[in-house]
């Protein structure tokens, strides 16, 4: 039974890395290769196609505004889920249940029906064409909100009533005490904000007009329309531009699999 469960395993494994062996394998081809039969190129391969793929358009313009725009939505996505969940979690106030189903009833609302309401009202604060713009209306805070307070119930109330007791603040609890214990259900929020906020493009569309301030998913739409008979470039470019997220999540896999496994444990009902 195990033998079999690996086995199925590795193959969807293969179905999924597959497309990115493919871009890859491509990327490294000439013009003249792409032609021939196989996932590989025959004869030699062309690692200039990257430098020459990011050279043709303003790339690195376009990878800082993503990377400013990610961290800004993971940071605030972060901040402002721990103290929704810390509020629900550790307060007991009127109406408390009913503003956590509220919360939770956002998770039900598609992201298409909010984005009129959601130029009509940047477009009201002056919003429009900016980084600021493309970061709020972006926020999971129902998301955010929940998984943060799954893991921050797990906090015993003793730790935080003798903080009281010593003569810490609420604020000064949350940053110094609740903060700092939630890391992995923050770093866990945080990979899944950046990433949709790197890889979100019909919002960015709607809102921006300038094209210096485009994002990586609207750079690659320029640059196909440019450039979309040359495969091997825009296959190029394109992974280029998802090394950042798999960098990311390298580095905070760790951290991102306690998240998930402490949010488990801890949830239920309360």
């Amino acid at each position: 039974m195990r033998l079999l469960i690996r086995i199925a395993l590795v193959l969807i494994c293969v179905v999924m890395l597959f497309p990115f062996v493919f871009m890859l394998a491509t990327a490294l081809k000439s013009e003249a290769q792409l032609a021939q039969p196989g996932l590989l190129p025959e004869g030699a391969w062309h690692p200039e196609n990257f430098g020459t793929a990011w050279n043709r358009a303003p790339f690195t313009h376009y990878l800082i505004n993503s990377i400013i725009v990610a961290i800004g939505a993971g940071a605030l996505s972060v901040l402002l889920g721990a103290m929704g969940g810390f509020a629900l979690s550790k307060y007991r106030f009127t109406g408390r249940g009913l503003l956590l189903i509220v919360v939770l009833s956002t998770l039900m609302v598609p992201p298409q029906v909010k984005m009129i309401p959601n130029f009509l009202i940047c477009a009201q604060i002056g919003l429009l064409d900016t980084r600021l713009g493309l970061v709020l209306p972006m926020l999971p805070l129902g998301f955010g909100i929940f998984l943060m307070r799954q893991f921050i119930r797990a906090i015993p109330d003793d730790l935080l009533a003798a903080s009281r007791i010593d003569g810490a603040g609420e604020l000064r609890i949350f940053l110094r005490i609740v903060l700092p214990l939630c890391g992995p259900a923050a770093a866990t929020l945080g990979i899944f904000t950046f990433m949709a906020s790197w890889n979100e493009f019909l919002w960015p569309l709607i809102i921006l007009d300038t094209p210096e301030k485009y994002t990586i998913p609207l750079g690659l739409m320029r640059f196909s329309q440019q450039f979309s008979v040359e495969q091997n470039l825009l296959m190029a470019v394109s992974f280029l531009s998802m090394l950042p997220t798999m960098i990311l999540f390298l580095i905070f896999q760790r951290a991102f699999v306690q998240g998930m496994a402490g949010v488990s444990l801890h949830g239920g009902g309360g």
